[in-house]
């Protein structure tokens, strides 16, 4: 068994999130599912998933997590309260959140930097389509 599944087997819900810091949500999945503790009890593996989410900065880390664990909420954590509807709404909220910042990205410092160099990687013209692509990609509006 994996030490994440043996903690919060054993309810020790916030040493199982501190363990699991800086693993990539792939890792996080394959160890918390490595027991069948989620079979006789999945509350405490609900409660890990949401508090271990919650410490994820990047938009994008959260976006990948939210892609390996919404399905969990159809499979192995079906019998939590709202589980379809948490899952569906993880999914939905971390793919807006990453077309948000990712349309910020586009038309920030790290790329007219680029234009202000004295080797001038990207062109004044080339920014701007940057910008322009940028505010095309925030006018997506998901659910």
């Amino acid at each position: 068994m994996s030490g994440i599944a043996d903690l919060v087997d054993a309810g020790k819900i916030g040493d199982a999130v501190q363990q699991a810091r800086g693993l990539t949500p792939q890792r996080v999945r394959e160890l918390l599912f490595a027991s069948g503790g989620f079979m006789r009890d999945s509350g405490p593996y609900d409660e890990f998933l949401r508090r271990w989410y919650a410490t994820l900065e990047s938009p994008y880390l959260r976006a990948e997590a939210a892609d390996w664990f919404c399905q969990a909420y159809l499979t192995e954590l079906a019998d939590v309260p709202g589980a379809e509807q948490h899952g569906a709404a993880l999914a939905t909220e971390s793919k807006r959140d990453v077309l948000e910042h990712l349309a910020s990205e586009m038309r920030g410092r790290n790329i007219s930097d680029w234009s202000t160099s004295p080797e001038e990687p990207l062109s004044k013209a080339q920014v701007r389509a940057w910008a322009d692509a940028s505010y095309v990609l925030a006018s997506v509006r998901l659910p």
